[in-house]
């Protein structure tokens, strides 16, 4: 008996199956499976590649698979996308029990091992999710356009101001400035005009792609980077902060995932001792949201989670 977790999102997507202890058989890695990104055609494609390579690479048939859980980005308040995601992935697993859910739904599964709590995840994208009593509250996700503060594109676009405000003198040239001349090859300062407009097109993963240099700018002194990741810690914390309403007087565990975390330190003691005050506990990631997308298929197959299967997951992380 075998149950797969998708997790899908701006980036890459991943197909976990684990058999009935917990034990992880097989992980398949894909691009971008956002819709917005892709489209709706390659979706299918990739989610029929990504079943089809999972059960040729574990030597089993589509029906040994007991159910899947795909927690898929761009599924959420979208009514148009999430009927076209809806759509495909029912023909992709047509015969197989499954379960539909957003990106953000498996991360915090996978964060707090299905316990209650609240998660914030900062990839491309942002948004921060409380779970409490079965029951999923949402905070932020607004998208790029309109919000999605303290995302790796948010950074990535404050990034680009800082290197205009160095190269004008309106603040004190940092580290930055010759990194992002240097890893974006400009001759000219003006030349960044150009290439955000004309080369890249604004594309949002190459602006989000920025964030890197931002965070490696900080952790040499940069005071400006600095200063990006410490407002990104002040939205994390407005969130937060208003998930917490949900919530009694209960000591609230709070963790984490998506690329802005491997900045580490950077985002985190700032997140910390803003937290300072507030009934919470910010922990690690106890299982990455591939794992959290299994823990769920496990579980709507009506199967309760013991210390074995638990440790098994555990075991995938080591």
């Amino acid at each position: 008996m075998y149950f797969l977790g998708v997790d899908g999102g701006g980036t890459k997507t991943c197909f976990t199956l684990i058999n009935e202890t917990g034990k992880v058989i097989n992980k398949v890695i894909k691009g971008s499976s956002h819709p917005t990104q892709i489209g709706f055609g390659n979706l299918e494609k990739l989610l029929k590649e990504g079943l089809e390579e999972t059960i040729n690479n574990s030597n089993i048939f589509k029906k040994d698979i007991e159910r899947v859980h795909l927690g898929l980005a761009g599924y959420g308040i979208v009514k148009e996308i999430a009927e076209g995601i809806l759509e495909v992935v029912d023909k992709v697993f047509s015969g197989v029990k499954y379960n539909l859910s957003s990106d953000v739904r498996v991360a915090i599964a996978g964060a707090l091992a299905g316990e209650d709590g609240i998660n914030i995840v900062a990839g491309t994208g942002s948004i921060a999710l409380a779970l409490r009593n079965n029951e999923i509250i949402r905070c932020g996700g607004w998208g790029y356009s309109v919000g999605d503060e303290a995302s790796a594109y948010w950074i990535g676009k404050k990034t680009i101001e800082l290197f205009s405000k160095e190269s004008d003198g309106r603040i004190e040239k940092g580290p930055l400035y010759e990194m992002i001349k240097t890893n974006l090859g400009l001759t000219r300062d003006a030349e960044i005009i150009s290439y955000v407009n004309d080369k890249i097109k604004g594309d949002r993963m190459e602006i989000a792609k920025l964030a890197k240099i931002s965070s490696e700018a900080a952790k040499l002194g940069d005071e400006g980077a600095i200063a990006i990741f410490n407002e990104a810690a002040v939205e994390l914390v407005e969130m937060i902060k208003a998930l917490l309403k949900n919530y009694s007087n209960d000591l609230v565990r709070v963790s984490y995932s998506g690329g802005v975390f491997k900045s580490g330190d950077l985002i985190l003691n700032p997140l910390n001792n803003m937290l300072k005050g507030y009934n919470v506990e910010l922990v690690e990631p106890i299982l990455s949201p591939d794992i959290g997308a299994c823990l769920l298929a496990y579980t709507e197959s009506g199967n309760n989670i013991n210390a074995r299967f638990l440790e098994n997951l555990l075991s995938d992380k080591r």
